[in-house]
């Protein structure tokens, strides 16, 4: 077991640093020998010259299609779908809204007939929606008109 009672062992003597060390604002003891010559540096060296063997690769032929689209975007009708959503019957306008966001991702995919067939469904079901509205109309101004009269002749 370790005695805890006794002194530590002394310390080492502190060595003298060498010639030329010394820490800041620390002075050199003065030995009065010269300091040793600096060696001279190590010539430069000089590297063989590397040759490495010529790439070659093969030519790159660069191609450019160019495809010519001759067909003429077909009419997405978005606008009628639109009006027909918020101004006429929403829930048949709504499908009229999704049917033309159709036909313009087809367009934009280079599906033309596909497109066509959207656009067409869309401006159906915008008329659709619009017509609609108008017999909704219609139906409930005749009906306002029967409760109405009825109400109005019971007084």
């Amino acid at each position: 077991m370790a005695q805890y009672g006794a002194e530590p062992p002394p310390y080492p003597d502190q060595q003298q640093p060498y010639p030329g060390q010394s820490y800041p604002g620390q002075q050199q003891p003065y030995s009065g020998q010269p300091y040793p010559q600096q060696q001279q540096p190590y010539p430069g060296q000089q590297y063989p010259p590397q040759s490495y063997p010529p790439q070659s690769y093969p030519p790159q032929q660069n191609y450019v299609v160019v495809q010519q689209n001759t067909q003429v975007a077909p009419n997405t009708n978005t606008v009628i779908a639109w009006i027909a959503c918020c101004c006429f019957f929403w829930p048949i306008g709504l499908i009229a809204v999704l049917k033309a966001r159709k036909a313009e991702d087809a367009i934009k995919e280079g599906r033309m007939d596909d497109a066509r067939e959207y656009g067409e469904s869309a401006k159906k079901f915008a008329i659709a929606a619009i017509v609609t509205q108008f017999i909704l109309s219609v139906v409930a101004a005749i009906f306002y008109m029967i409760v109405w009269g009825t109400v109005a002749s019971s007084y």
